[in-house]
């Protein structure tokens, strides 16, 4: 499975130039040590699980957590992984990157990303839940039939996101470099940092806004006109996408999932979900199997 997606051509996919994925069968039929040289720059985030590659000769044990970028034109090894392994994959042309960032900041930070050789980097959970929380919402974006075929300013800004948290992960190696964002882009930055965190037992757009000491209104006006979506709406498909991950858990009760996203009884829980998907948890559980 990812070396198929390894050897994609990216100008072929329907957002041309950029392909986000999220994989949860990722085991290898047969290990080789055959090296290939990396097309497209690739940002992998590991979920679960472990994964062993060597690139640039070094050897990488990837475990849950760890995030690595492998620069366009290395050579890679993937020597091994576990039946376990989910990751978030993210990979994309210079092309689109270029085009895209709507910062020098943030091309610089582009350009810096792939000239270094920085090996594996493990992040905290706070960094983790950021980072994957991006990665859920470039996925969604690329996902929608209804707009992923042209460039959206939501792929843009959710582009430009990603690179900004990776760059702030990235520089706690490189100490004299910063980026410089307008009130804007740092409110919406600072909303999503909370909301990776807190998004589970706080479902109110007042949170978020006294949290930032802004009115709701304001913080809403100021996330929509960031990246096309209100703050409710973003909040609200972050729940629905950490509750159709967990559903595909048998071990994972109704009950618990409920609790676990801060609902105050599973019937609620159900009808948010109902709303939202079309159908119950339970018939969504089920429809997974077949």
């Amino acid at each position: 499975m990812i070396k198929t997606l390894l050897h994609i051509d990216l100008n072929e996919l329907p957002v041309r130039g950029l392909d986000v994925r999220i994989l949860k069968n990722c085991t290898l039929k047969k290990v080789s040590d055959d090296a290939f040289l990396i097309n497209n720059t690739i940002v992998l985030l590991i979920k679960s699980g472990s994964l062993r590659i060597s690139f640039h000769d070094v050897f990488l044990e990837l475990f849950a957590h760890d995030l690595v970028v492998l620069s366009k034109g290395a050579p890679l090894v993937i020597l091994d992984t576990d039946p376990q392994l989910k990751l978030f994959y993210l990979t994309f042309s210079t092309a689109f990157a270029i085009e895209n960032c709507n910062k020098q900041a943030l091309l610089d930070a582009f350009y810096f990303l792939i000239g270094k050789s920085i090996g594996k980097v493990s992040l905290d959970l706070k960094s983790y839940l950021v980072v994957s929380l991006i990665y859920k919402l470039m996925y969604q974006v690329n996902s929608d039939k209804a707009i992923r075929h042209v460039a959206t300013e939501l792929q843009r800004i959710s582009f430009n996101l990603f690179l900004y948290e990776l760059r702030c992960i990235y520089g706690h190696f490189v100490s004299d470099y910063h980026l410089i964002f307008t009130r804007n882009e740092n409110l919406t930055i600072q909303f999503l940092n909370i909301l990776a965190i807190h998004f589970k037992e706080q479902h109110n757009v007042k949170f978020y806004a006294g949290v930032l000491y802004v009115t709701p209104g304001h913080l809403n006006k100021v996330v929509k006109h960031t990246t096309g979506k209100s703050v409710k709406r973003i909040l609200e498909e972050t729940l629905i996408m950490e509750a159709k991950n967990a559903l595909e858990d048998d071990q994972i009760t109704i009950n618990f999932l409920s609790e676990y996203l801060g609902f105050n009884c599973p019937s609620a829980f159900s009808t948010f979900f109902k709303k939202h998907v079309g159908k119950s948890p339970t018939v969504y559980r089920s429809s997974l199997s077949k």
